[in-house]
């Protein structure tokens, strides 16, 4: 049987284990069932059963961008293991993570800056990577998993090695060590298209010890390595063409982290939690195909220091109370050159960001109320030359509220209410960026940009979970949710005929309604899922539709189990309504067409003799070969693609 989604402890809405069934946030949660059935080769794949989450700017997985609710880029917030992922630039890319090292992924829906801060307008996306207990069997000190893939799409070749084993050593150990390797050609998109230069090669491993000295404490401290290599276009979201720019990209990632935690059932006053890390993200590409080969090289590292604790609170009023308070601190920096010299499309530049922020989860007999408060301090500065008269410093500061409400309105059902601000400031390149964008036109910098604001985020949902319905043992899970969003300030780029400048010119509203729901029955011994979305946004300076809002969608994925023989198979519709709503007074605006994908898929676990666990994966992705271009993409998305791996631990 699936994973209970309800049943899911989050940390990701309240930076505590929460149940998610009572959490006044829209938090979707993907386990290692799911991406080990799914066989997710880039990041997109992880989503494909989440309302309100898409993707823009592929096929190609290093220019990938998620979406949420209508709104992208370095709007939404991602992490690793609790680490900000912060580089956004263009048509690089947004987050580059090999999805073979991870064991969950978490998505927050809505505004999170009371307890994030900057970046987390319309959500955050948590990751999180794997730990030697995911993997060890009782009584157990050792062991080795090795799996190997392939799918069709892209001739895309997997092979993974992991160790892992735990110590008794200075009161206890475990450690895991994993290593990856993919290989691919180039991606074959519906009706037989080939998208050249699109072919990768990527390394990716994880190293990670844990030592729990004493049963409350435990200390963490992990490597994530990943280098992606390929020829793509300089613009990695577009077509290879005769102007197209090629590069021979590398992308290269290393994310080092320290983490301490302190919980102990006991001392209800002291849950401790501590983590510093450091996210240093390369980009490094070769003109080729031309006379003056060029190589441009990014450089952007982000250093953290996350602290909070929370402290449970006990008395007549109020049972169950629990207070969160922390202190954030994060740098980015960002450096790059053009054959040695500074690149004043990629700005040098530094930010500082400060944060501290307080919450309180309140548990009465029928009611949760989570109120939240943050208070940010921001500085940037660029060292990198300006125009005269312009400054290359700006400083912020930012007050993010929320308020959330659950009703336990029957045994079975949840009524919730949330309201929430939410700011990102801007970027680098918003800020600092100089030089020739095209032609006789210069782009110009603009220090004195201010944050972008959700000025008002409402959302009312309903959750339901009941048992034993029309048999004995069925279940049913649904949660639906309405949201309507404000915001201010919104950052886009003003063209003349002789420049290109960012500005605070926008106001816009975003509503939408979402559905997640799965029905279990033992009658049959299967399950049905649905996921959907309607979303519709506006431009309120110029009364206009945003162009950026994908269109309605429904995801059905029912799937059916063979307990007998430890199978299962399954069906995936995505049906996606055409987008039409746009702004016909901007360039390059126009209708997405509608379209409907089916994906198979089979599991396997079966039992040999000498193997602890097996499984064996086996899918087929846009069965009917269907040629189609997501909302927001350039590109047409990957055709049909026959996927099969298998995996064995000893």
């Amino acid at each position: 049987m699936a994973s209970d989604q309800l049943e899911a402890i989050s940390r990701t809405a309240t930076k505590t284990e929460r149940w998610r069934y009572d959490t006044p946030d829209t938090v979707s949660h993907i386990g290692s069932e799911a991406l080990e059935q799914n066989q997710v080769q880039k990041l997109s794949d992880v989503f494909k059963d989440v309302p309100g989450v898409t993707f823009s700017n592929g096929p190609r997985a290093v220019a990938e961008k998620p979406n949420i609710r209508g709104l992208g880029g370095d709007r939404i917030l991602i992490t690793v293991d609790g680490a900000r992922q912060n580089f956004n630039s263009g048509h690089k890319g947004r987050v580059f993570i090999e999805t073979e090292l991870l064991k969950a992924v978490d998505v927050l829906r809505g505004p999170g800056s009371a307890i994030y801060g900057s970046g987390a307008m319309a959500g955050v996306i948590s990751m999180t990577t794997k730990d030697a207990a995911d993997y060890l069997m009782p009584g157990e000190k050792f062991g080795v998993r090795v799996k190997a893939g392939y799918q069709d799409v892209n001739e895309d070749k997997l092979g993974t090695g992991i160790l892992f084993g735990q110590s008794d050593f200075g009161g206890g150990l475990d450690y895991i060590l994993s290593g990856t390797r993919r290989s691919s050609d180039d991606i074959k998109l519906g009706e037989d298209e080939i998208l050249e230069d699109s072919a990768s090669d990527t390394w990716a491993g994880l190293a990670k010890l844990n030592w729990t000295p004493t049963d409350n404490q435990r200390f963490t401290v992990s490597r994530q390595y990943s280098m992606d290599s390929g020829e793509v276009p300089a613009q990695a979201d577009e077509i290879t063409s005769a102007t197209a720019v090629l590069t021979d990209r590398e992308t290269e990632v290393t994310i080092d982290r320290l983490a301490y935690r302190y919980a102990d059932p006991e001392n209800a006053w002291l849950n401790f939690d501590a983590a510093v890390y450091n996210n240093a993200q390369t980009i490094r590409e070769k003109r080729i195909g031309t006379n003056n080969p060029t190589v441009d090289v990014i450089d952007f590292n982000t250093r953290g220091l996350d602290l909070r604790n929370s402290t449970g609170v006990i008395s007549e009023a109020s049972p169950g109370q629990r207070l969160t308070y922390g202190v954030e601190y994060y740098q980015d920096e960002m450096e790059s050159v053009k054959d040695g010299v500074s690149n004043r499309a990629f700005p040098d530049a530094t930010a500082e960001f400060y944060g501290v922020y307080l919450q309180d989860e309140i548990e009465l007999d029928s009611w949760v109320i989570i109120p939240g408060l943050r208070y940010d301090h921001y500085e940037s500065e660029s060292d990198q030359p300006q125009v005269t008269g312009v400054a290359t410093s700006t400083k912020e500061s930012q007050l993010s509220p929320k308020l959330g409400f659950i009703y336990k309105a029957t045994q079975w059902m949840n009524l919730s209410f949330n309201y929430g601000q939410a700011f990102r400031a801007p970027s680098f390149q918003e800020l600092y960026i100089s030089g020739v964008h095209f032609g006789a036109n210069n782009f110009e910098p603009n220090p004195n940009l201010k944050p972008e604001h959700l000025v008002h985020g409402i959302e009312l949902g309903m959750r339901i979970r009941q048992q034993d319905m029309q048999t004995q043992g069925d279940r049913l899970d649904c949660r639906t949710s309405v949201y309507y969003n404000e915001y201010e300030d919104f950052i886009d780029s003003t063209v003349t005929a002789a420049a290109t400048r960012a500005e605070n010119i926008g106001e816009a509203r975003i509503q939408g309604m979402e559905l997640e729901s799965n029905y279990y029955t033992p009658w049959i011994d299967a399950e049905l899922n649905a996921a959907a979305s309607v979303s519709f946004g506006e431009d309120l300076i110029d009364d206009e539709p945003l162009g950026n809002i994908p269109g309605h969608s429904l995801v059905l994925n029912a799937q059916k189990f063979l307990s007998g023989q430890d199978m299962s198979f399954g069906w995936r519709a995505s049906f996606h309504r055409k987008q039409d709503r746009y702004n016909d007074n901007v360039i390059g605006a126009e209708e997405t067409p509608g379209y409907s994908v089916h994906d198979v898929y089979l599991s396997w676990f079966p039992l040999l003799s000498g193997v602890d666990d097996m499984q064996v994966n086996f899918g087929i992705d846009n069965v009917f070969d269907k040629l189609y271009t997501p909302h927001l993409s350039s590109l047409p998305a990957p055709g049909r693609n026959i996927k099969v791996s298998m995996s064995m631990q000893f």
